[in-house]
């Protein structure tokens, strides 16, 4: 979510008043959009799941199965039931709808779709050894709020970008075991924007807007195990690591007529993405059935506190400092996935799931980036073999957020502010998947 530090900084100068040098008033706004980019890294808390329809089909229930190439992300140990070589390619389109209720005032997201993309390859190269090569975003999500809505001094549009190279290996340790590792390279971008007031010599000018875009790189790990203790029944373990991305950042300030352009400035922060660990059990002995159902913790708590290093120092609640901080406070979350598919002949599946999915976000740091709350996913799916070794899927989510109320007070480096987006937040997303795949 995106920070609200932009506009505690202006609270603490009690008004946002130039006194004839309105670029002092836009120097210490682009700098509070540092801190809330920094923030909005984090794409509240939403963490991408969607990498192949089969799992999107079946509640993202997948970890034990993980029979194509998109096992590479869910749990790669399982490419080594792969038989011959494959392709695999996923598009993804984002359809959120944000909707804010609260002091008289009722706003709604703009209509926005937003689109991810995977490609997979894994190949058995020895009867116990595969290797595969992933690409997906494992992090991403954006709002786009009315430029007049009444948080518009928060945000009004934020988009979240991450990308990661994924090489694995999986070993078959017994004929019903594999292992796999692998290592990750995310590299992650960010733009925001946001109005901010302008008041010079106690004239009200019309709203100025601050821009950023920031982009860093991280690097982790990742774990398989797949298990199959007899015929028709599949645990499986997936483990990825928490992957650290320093960013940096570059700000413009644009301010109203004939005020022409503010200053811009540069900072950096560090941003932890959490770690995650997967267990599931899948049953296909009641024939053409298969269920599963996996649950996944994420680490959540190393969002602590939100920590901005500044190239130069800013006046922040009267005193000058280089580092701006904020708690955050999130703790560590579970999701509870439900799957199941039907094989209906050896050509078609069709595939259905539920989830649900714990909030990370605690009510004393909530805010309206992307308003995140505990939610509930709905899936449908299918595959369909087209020729022989050609595969289309398909998968449909909807996902339903519980309504959530904002009634909190955020503070920066310790001390409280008095502006607040307080109010009624609630949220929906529909999610589509589209996959091809080809076996050599």
């Amino acid at each position: 979510m995106l920070s609200l530090v932009g506009m505690l900084i202006f609270s603490s100068f009690g008004k946002s008043v130039c006194h004839g040098n309105c670029f002092g008033v836009a120097i210490v706004a682009a700098i509070a959009l540092l801190c809330c980019w920094s923030s909005g890294a984090w794409a509240a808390g939403f963490a991408l799941v969607q990498q192949g329809t089969a799992a999107m089909g079946q509640g993202n229930a997948f970890v034990a199965e993980a029979n194509d190439a998109s096992a590479i992300y869910y749990n790669p140990a399982g490419i080594n039931q792969l038989k011959r070589a494959q392709v695999y390619q996923g598009s993804f389109f984002n359809y959120p709808d944000r909707e804010f209720s609260g002091g008289g005032q009722d706003s709604q997201t703009n209509h926005r779709i937003y689109r991810s993309l995977t490609a997979y390859v894994a190949i058995p190269v020895h009867d116990r050894v595969a290797v595969g090569l992933g690409f997906f975003s494992p992090f991403g999500m954006g709002t786009a709020w009315p430029p007049t809505w009444a948080g518009r001094y928060i945000t009004t549009f934020s988009s979240l970008k991450t990308y990661c190279l994924n090489p694995v290996v999986s070993v078959k340790v017994l004929e019903n075991l594999s292992l796999a590792a692998g290592f990750d390279v995310m590299w992650s971008q960010v733009r925001l924007k946001r109005k901010t007031p302008v008041v010079i010599g106690g004239q009200a000018f019309p709203d100025g807007e601050i821009g950023l875009t920031g982009e860093g790189t991280g690097t982790g790990y990742n774990f398989g195990l797949h298990y199959e203790p007899w015929s028709g029944l599949k645990l499986g373990v997936a483990y990825r690591s928490k992957i650290k991305v320093n960013h940096s950042g570059g700000l413009s300030t644009t301010l109203p007529a004939p005020l022409g352009n503010g200053p811009s400035a540069s900072g950096q922060a560090s941003i932890v993405y959490p770690p995650s660990l997967t267990m599931g059990v899948a049953y296909s002995r009641f024939k053409p059935f298969t269920f599963e159902f996996d649950t996944t913790w994420t680490g959540w708590s190393t969002y602590d506190k939100l920590k901005v290093n500044l190239d130069t120092p800013v006046l922040v609640n009267g005193v000058l400092n280089t580092t701006i901080t904020t708690p955050k406070n999130w703790h560590d979350s579970w999701a509870f996935r439900f799957g199941a598919n039907y094989a209906v002949n050896e050509t078609m599946k069709l595939r259905a799931g539920y989830i649900y999915d714990l909030t990370p976000v605690p009510d004393s740091t909530f805010d309206p980036q992307v308003p995140d709350a505990n939610r509930h996913i709905f899936t449908v799916g299918s595959d369909l073999k087209v020729l022989q070794r050609f595969t289309l899927g398909f998968a449909y989510n909807y996902i339903l957020s519980e309504s959530r109320t904002k009634s909190n007070s955020v503070v920066v480096n310790g001390v409280p502010a008095s502006l607040q987006a307080n109010g009624r937040y609630n949220s929906d997303v529909h999610s589509l998947g589209l996959s091809w795949s080809f076996q050599f």
